[in-house]
């Protein structure tokens, strides 16, 4: 589907001289802009304070109210509103003063070649879009940071209440990415759980996806899965914000989780399978920090464990993880489960459990509500949590 065209860019020239205004505001309609003008600065100002504009290109000398007078007025009203300064040759030191009192840029009049303009303006709407990004990003992170922090005194305070908390902190159930479907359970072993999963889109092409067990139970295990979300949530909003690349990254974000957790000394390690989704290339890229049981890949036919061994995260801070890449085929189940459920299966060794889950989870109809039911995790005491999602493609309605 395409896209909506972005509205046109406002900018607001104003020079007295009405040759030279005429000039610059024809040559920006024909760059695409939204050109509007104003005779002097008092008129400019008036426009400004009716429809803000993105950009104001500004004569220094103009009667009624000059540039230094204009831009002293936006700026302290206005101060991130970019404003490019027009000088003549003669008034250098003119140019400077409107710099200090916060003009972005100058143009020297008479204007050699337009272009000199084009570039002007287009350098400084990319450095306003940048700073409005940094913005928006910093007032996402005041969010999280404002969650975080009422997220852990209620789970300090009120287990029921954390526990509450901690049930909304995961995604929404049976969602869909692109041609894949996600669902999860968490089943806790106490009032409050230290296995997490979470999954959350990326950009148009691309998920992230991750299941982690904090080692122990209760409320500082719980804690832990809530700094881990933040610290993912984070690192996704900052891809969004700033086209930063480290939640594509499972080794890489793995690395920087690892380094956080060891710095801050939280007495807790994790294990973790982080994985990022593309489903224009079908192909998954994931990194595994001591997290077992294996995931399992069922292909329709067959069922292969995606083995690959790591250091839990938290234990070494020097640790660097390895990512892989696998190749997805048409109908697949992508089950990624906690050694909880290894702890309530009956069989007398590993290889006899790790044979009958590859049964349970190599077919083409299940479920996470299925496999609850055939393991009674909902009517049983448990001795760990169990946590479990399922990524499937390409299955029977």
């Amino acid at each position: 589907m395409v896209g909506e065209a972005k509205p046109a860019k406002r900018v607001l020239v104003i020079d007295d001289t009405e040759g030279a205004r005429r000039a610059v505001v024809t040559y920006l309609r024909r760059l695409g802009f939204d050109a509007r003008e104003a005779a002097d600065g008092r008129a400019g100002l008036e426009e400004v304070r009716r429809e803000t504009p993105d950009l104001v290109m500004c004569d220094l000398r103009m009667p009624r109210m000059d540039g230094l007078e204009f831009l002293a007025e936006v700026h302290a009203t206005l101060p991130d509103l970019p404003v490019l300064v027009m000088s003549g040759a003669g008034l250098l030191e003119d140019a400077i003063g409107a710099l200090k009192l916060g003009a972005w840029d100058y143009v020297e009049k008479p204007v050699a070649a337009l272009e000199v303009i084009e570039h002007a303006v287009a350098r400084a709407l990319e450095r306003a879009e940048l700073l409005a990004e940094n913005r928006r990003y910093r007032k996402s992170l005041e969010r999280v940071n404002r969650e975080l922090t009422a997220t852990l005194r209620l789970l300090t305070d009120d287990e029921e209440a954390g526990r509450q908390i901690q049930a909304r902190m995961l995604p929404k159930n049976h969602q869909q990415f692109g041609s894949f479907t996600f669902s999860r359970e968490v089943v806790p072993a106490a009032y409050l759980s230290g296995d997490f999963i979470d999954a959350f889109p990326i950009d148009e092409r691309r998920w992230g996806f991750y299941l982690a067990d904090v080692a122990g139970h209760g409320v500082s295990s719980a804690l832990v899965t809530v700094l881990l979300r933040t610290f993912v949530q984070r690192h996704a909003a900052a891809h969004v914000q700033t086209r930063d690349g480290l939640v594509l990254s499972p080794a890489r974000l793995l690395d920087r989780l690892n380094e956080e957790m060891s710095k801050d000394d939280l007495e807790r390690h994790l294990t973790i399978f982080y994985g990022v989704i593309d489903d224009e290339d079908s192909s998954l890229l994931y990194a595994n920090a001591g997290h077992f049981p294996w995931p399992l890949l069922f292909d329709g036919e067959r069922t292969a464990e995606i083995e690959q061994p790591g250091v839990p995260i938290g234990l070494l801070p020097a640790t660097r993880y390895r990512e892989h890449r696998v190749e997805l085929p048409p109908v697949l189940v992508l089950s990624v489960f906690s050694d909880g459920l290894l702890e309530i299966l009956p069989h007398a060794d590993l290889d006899a459990k790790k044979a009958f889950l590859r049964a349970l989870f190599g077919r083409r109809d299940v479920t996470v509500e299925q496999v609850c039911k055939e393991l009674a995790l909902h009517d049983r005491a448990l001795p760990d949590d169990v946590a479990m999602l399922l990524i499937t493609r390409g299955r029977p309605s």
